[in-house]
């Protein structure tokens, strides 16, 4: 496979919701969440370009996925605003991969449905329409140079990551 220079990853699986008594951006992984995001990383380490860097949302369950790829990387990942729900601008990506590309993958970790939107203003997706949808734990690696459109070079699903890694699907 490619290696990406830029990954897409949806945090893994968090508690519901309704079942947490706080705020949602302390929500964390559940027990199964913490088990995939160990597989996941397993499976993506091999995946990536080094030097791999890390950005990730400020949210707990975004964080929680990050830790095992960045220790798995010997990296520090690097909590961004724009990556929190609700937040995830296109023209600050854009200007930041454009300043920060020094060779390797960027992971980007985050959550729904902002990931998949920025996937297909990557790709070139009209209407923001996007060909690439990602469920918890779902990663898209994607090639090229901005301003785009990108390559989607593949798509893992959870459970094809957790397999690859070595964890249960």
């Amino acid at each position: 496979m490619q290696c990406p220079d830029l990954v897409l990853l949806r945090h893994a699986q968090a508690g519901d919701p309704a079942d947490f008594d706080g705020p949602d951006r302390d929500r964390p992984l559940t027990r199964e969440g913490e088990a995939s995001a160990a597989a996941m990383a397993r499976a993506l380490v091999p995946l990536l370009g080094e030097p791999a860097r890390i950005w990730v949302s400020p949210w707990l369950r975004a964080r929680q996925t990050a830790e095992p790829l960045a220790h798995a990387l010997a990296c520090t990942p690097e909590a961004v605003d724009w990556l929190r729900p609700g937040q995830l601008a296109g023209l600050e990506l854009q200007g930041r991969l454009q300043a920060e590309k020094k060779g390797g993958s960027i992971v980007l970790v985050g959550h729904e449905p902002d990931l998949s939107r920025l996937a297909g203003r990557l790709l070139g997706a009209a209407g923001g329409a996007s060909p690439v949808e990602l469920g918890k734990g779902d990663a898209c690696g994607l090639c090229g140079h901005l301003p785009g459109p990108l390559r989607l070079v593949w798509y893992l699903p959870r459970a094809v990551l957790e397999r690859m890694g070595g964890g249960q699907t």
